[in-house]
């Protein structure tokens, strides 16, 4: 059969012009954030949220570069999966972004011109949400007429692959402390009231952690906190920043991140943990922070991909 994989991420702007138009596509999705007076409201709303964080996100893509690498990144993914997937005949591997181009759209119009008769589709979240998962299938859903019945993956978290590839990353950076670090995973936070509805995502996440700590050294001590809140409502925590200021008044002074919650170099990694989060470390008079690699296309990660795809298959 001719088998269409898709791998799908949150997407992101490749350059300063690019960030506005992203925001806008960004909080319009419905599947988090909710505004009053429906799609027009939706609309209005959104554009109107862009327009205010513009020009401050554009001061965070600027400080890594002036884009985001996350397009490359999966890109760099979707190739080594396809790699890997060679010996499947008629099977290609393509990339699509929630926010961004290549927007699910497009690639769905690309496999209707190509008649695929078999469609997988896999998001690159670990853990389930609502606000990435589930909305990357409502808008797939949107685009799917004249395609077929797509075989969705809604999660990779327990694979016992993921777990080993992320330790790995953690133990990489080991080797940068002259002794063993406080293990500090950050997570995107998500709003309260989806877990409050039923999102799975918090669960998933403490549970992903402890499958990586098994995979580490006993005396490893190790907690949790959340990053990237936006707008006022409440949201999940701890705060990474009110963790680490408990960690210090505890008398912790080396610390290592792992980003548990992402599979690829962005602004929340980029900018984020190395810039905004070192420098408050750093006046928060921790000696060392440092922050572990995502998985990106490390062998272990794509042996994870290559066996929930030939799962599927």
């Amino acid at each position: 059969m001719k088998t269409a994989v898709i791998l799908v991420n949150m997407g992101a702007p490749s350059n300063l012009d690019e960030v506005k138009p992203f925001l806008k596509q960004l909080f319009s999705d419905p599947d988090i954030f909710h505004f009053p007076f429906g799609k027009r409201g939706q609309s209005f709303f959104s554009s109107m949220i862009a327009t205010l964080r513009a020009p401050i996100s554009k001061t965070f893509y600027q400080a890594i570069g002036g884009g985001s690498p996350l397009s490359e990144n999966t890109i760099a993914q979707a190739d080594a999966l396809q790699g890997r997937l060679n010996d499947v005949a008629e099977l290609k591997v393509f990339t699509a972004q929630r926010y961004w181009h290549p927007f699910i759209s497009e690639v769905a119009e690309e496999l209707r011109a190509g008649d695929y008769e078999s469609i997988i589709i896999l998001p690159l979240f670990p853990q389930y949400s609502t606000t990435t998962t589930l909305s990357i299938f409502n808008e797939w859903k949107q685009h799917n007429h004249n395609l077929p019945e797509a075989h969705f993956i809604e999660r990779f978290y327990a694979e016992a692959a993921y777990n080993q590839a992320c330790a790995q990353q953690i133990e990489n950076a080991i080797k940068e402390f002259d002794k063993p670090p406080h293990i500090l995973f950050s997570a995107h936070s998500i709003p309260q009231s989806r877990v409050t509805a039923g999102d799975s995502y918090i669960d998933e996440i403490y549970e992903n952690m402890a499958l990586i700590m098994e995979q580490l050294p006993d005396n490893m001590n190790h907690s949790i906190a959340f990053q990237s809140k936006i707008g006022p409502v409440k949201w999940v925590g701890p705060p990474l920043k009110k963790e680490l200021k408990r960690l210090i008044k505890a008398g912790v002074d080396q610390v290592l991140v792992y980003p548990i919650s992402f599979v690829s170099e962005h602004v929340e990694t980029l900018f984020e943990l190395d810039i905004e989060y070192a420098e408050i470390a750093q006046k928060l008079g921790y000696k060392r922070f440092v922050r572990a690699a995502t998985v990106q296309t490390t062998e272990k990660f794509i042996d994870v991909l290559e066996n929930l795809v030939r799962e599927k298959l």
